[in-house]
């Protein structure tokens, strides 16, 4: 089971103390005139989640721009779409047939046609990295959490298209290459090892998806980093510095430069919010005040 949640979390980026189980967080101090706000999403979580957070619209309404991880209309472009489809492509020696066994194909079969139909084979997926045809399942099996979901209306994508409603600018902290390269940037025996042990271990699978939806709609962090870290089932060091500690890292030193000058809501994965080098305690180190709204 080890390792097995690292694509799903990766899908997710879900999610300090138990005291302070909270979406949506207040920036303050540190000289800000006005205060700004963090709001940690779920990737596949329904669009209504927004309106059972507390002072999420006054939120959304008292700044004067919102910053996401990228800007959705942008990411959904034909151009950036095929740079991801690019960057997911396996290279010639390395497809699924090369670096999987056929027993280990005919196991992902099985698990692919549960959620995706028999269309969906290791055939037609053969040029594909693991990590894509992981990042498939992982997906399928979230949506088992969150039957509701609806892909056009995206959590992230809401927000943003919200905040263009009522006037508000969008920006984006990074690109979709950067996005590529932590989703897809790992080595393929890596990404071959974590697809067959997702395949291994479907039932636990969804089992814990559904705790951490269950934690994400309670606005426990302090569960999803808990699951994050837990070394059975959380990132290695690896991972856990690709796809959360080095951005965390780089999306600081742009807000550091933009706080001062702005009021703004930044809504990222909430993955990328607790632990010691998260948003909250990075935010804290920089001087800033970081609480948990009320209302």
């Amino acid at each position: 089971m080890k390792k097995l949640l690292f694509t799903i979390i990766s899908v997710l980026l879900l999610g300090y103390s138990s005291a302070e189980a909270q979406l949506l967080w207040k920036i303050s101090g540190n000289g800000l005139e006005k205060p700004s706000y963090i709001f940690g999403t779920h990737h596949m979580a329904p669009a209504s989640v927004l309106d059972s957070v507390p002072g999420f619209k006054e939120a959304l309404a008292s700044v004067d721009k919102v910053y996401g991880e990228m800007v959705m209309a942008d990411a959904m472009s034909p151009e950036s779409q095929q740079m991801m489809m690019m960057a997911a492509i396996a290279p010639q020696d390395s497809t699924l047939t090369a670096v999987l066994s056929p027993a280990a194909i005919d196991s992902l079969n099985n698990i692919l046609a549960k959620y995706l139909g028999p269309q969906m084979t290791a055939a037609a997926l053969n040029p594909m990295k693991p990590a894509m045809v992981s990042t498939l399942l992982a997906a399928a099996q979230t949506q088992s959490a969150f039957p509701q979901y609806n892909a056009a209306q995206q959590l992230d994508g809401e927000i943003q298209s919200r905040a263009t409603a009522i006037g508000k600018e969008v920006g984006g902290l990074e690109t979709m290459a950067d996005q590529c390269q932590a989703l897809f940037g790992g080595s393929i025996l890596a990404q071959a090892n974590d697809l067959m042990q997702a395949v291994r271990n479907d039932e636990i699978a969804i089992d814990v998806v559904k705790q951490l939806a269950n934690a994400y709609l309670a606005g426990d962090l302090q569960a999803m980093l808990d699951i994050m870290e837990n070394p059975a089932t959380g990132f290695n060091d690896e991972q856990a510095d690709r796809m959360l500690n080095r951005r965390n890292a780089d999306w600081m030193r742009v807000l550091a430069g933009m706080l001062p000058t702005m009021s703004i809501l930044i809504a990222v994965g909430a993955g990328h919010l607790p632990g010691d080098k998260g948003l909250i305690s990075l935010l804290r180190r920089e001087g800033y005040t970081v609480e948990p709204t009320t209302k």
